[in-house]
């Protein structure tokens, strides 16, 4: 019995998220602890559909506005970072085979009685060599969250013998997974590597990346790029956003003094607290507007210009940025009490630092989003 059916309106989804807030919360620890998502949370959000949000509906997905899916992402980013990030990956992975993946291989991919779960990465860290009817494929990948209860295994390639891209999707069973994560923060997202040596991939279970999708309504006609990386933005500030209620919730119940003074009646928690609310406040509406202003393109069919997409990345990460630095800005006002692994505060520390070393977050984008503004502006004579 599912909590809500791929066709229940988001709202109705939201509120179903809402009602497991407990059943999250209570993972929180546990998913560090086990480093990937437990069991019993991968089932209640399959029973939830939390990883076809962006999945087209012809294939049984929710297929959701993207405005209303940064909704979902971030109320579970605000009760546990490890879900909001495995189901972050799930969507956009799962997402991207659903809608750019050949007729003949989606089929095969969806052909289950269960909807599947896509991981992996699509960094070009492998090598596919032309054979006949497909690739032999050749890598080794990392970062691929969620991939203990995934199903398929999506992998970024360089055809060999020329700079052409493309991303490959293999059956789980056919990778050697790696048990590698043992890291400092998104700890329960299960994010191991995984390779493949000289494994053979049919064309039909390759797309181009990136390139124009196949199926699926406005959703698809997003960047590629952006499509994956506006997800970003929701579970950063959903993490920030609880952060600074943990600490509300702190100043108030404890009486931990500095000369007769405690941090609740200190005019400088005050305003370091209102100033994080505010930033991160801030930094909501921003990833809002880029999700917006980039939905907004897509339902009206419109090509953007080439500032367009680095313009759209630069704020992303300003945003990721923003809100690792504002609980950086707090978080001494925990004393060391905090320090103690079993406490939320570092957690959410923790999980925002490693938030910031995703590859869509990076000054670099600043850089490339100057340069494509200038170069569009006042191009070369």
């Amino acid at each position: 019995m599912t909590d809500v059916a791929a066709t229940t309106p988001a709202r109705a989804l939201l509120d179903a998220v809402r009602r497991r807030r407990a059943d999250f919360e209570a993972a929180a620890r546990r998913a560090e602890d086990e480093r990937t998502l437990p069991a019993d949370v991968v089932e209640m959000m399959r029973d939830l559909r939390l990883f076809w949000l962006k999945t087209p509906r012809e294939l049984g997905g929710a297929e959701l506005d993207p405005l209303e899916f940064c909704d979902v992402i971030e109320e579970i980013a605000y009760y546990d970072a490890s879900a909001a990030w495995t189901a972050m990956v799930g969507n956009g992975t799962t997402g991207t085979v659903a809608g750019w993946l050949p007729e003949e291989g989606v089929r095969e991919v969806f052909a289950g009685r269960d909807l599947p779960i896509c991981a992996g990465q699509f960094v070009a860290r492998g090598t596919a060599v032309p054979v006949g009817g497909g690739y032999t494929v050749t890598g080794r990948w990392g970062f691929s969250s969620g991939i203990d209860h995934s199903g398929w295994l999506v992998g970024g390639c360089k055809v060999a013998g020329g700079e052409e891209q493309i991303l490959v999707v293999v059956p789980k069973s056919e990778a050697t997974c790696h048990d590698t994560w043992y890291v400092a923060g998104l700890q329960g997202t299960g994010s191991g590597d995984y390779s493949l040596d000289g494994v053979f991939v049919p064309a039909a279970r390759t797309l181009a990346w990136p390139g124009p999708a196949v199926r699926g309504g406005a959703l698809f006609e997003q960047p590629p790029v952006l499509f994956v990386s506006n997800e970003l933005g929701p579970v950063v500030v959903g993490i920030a956003r609880r952060a600074i209620d943990d600490m509300y919730a702190l100043a108030g119940a404890t009486d931990r003094r500095l000369n007769r003074v405690s941090v609740g009646e200190r005019a400088a928690f005050h305003k370091d607290i209102a100033r994080a609310e505010a930033r991160v406040h801030a930094a909501s509406l921003l990833y809002r507007d880029a999700v917006a202003e980039t939905w907004a393109l897509a339902q009206a069919g419109e090509e953007p210009g080439p500032s367009f997409v680095p313009r759209m990345l630069a704020r992303h990460t300003l945003v990721v940025e923003e809100c690792a630095d504002v609980v950086v800005q707090i978080i001494r006002y925990g004393g060391g009490r905090v320090l103690a692994l079993s406490h939320p505060e570092q957690r959410h520390l923790r999980n925002l630092l490693a938030a910031r070393q995703h590859v869509y977050v990076s000054e670099e984008n600043y850089e490339l989003a100057g340069r494509a503004r200038l170069s569009e502006s006042y191009p070369a004579p």
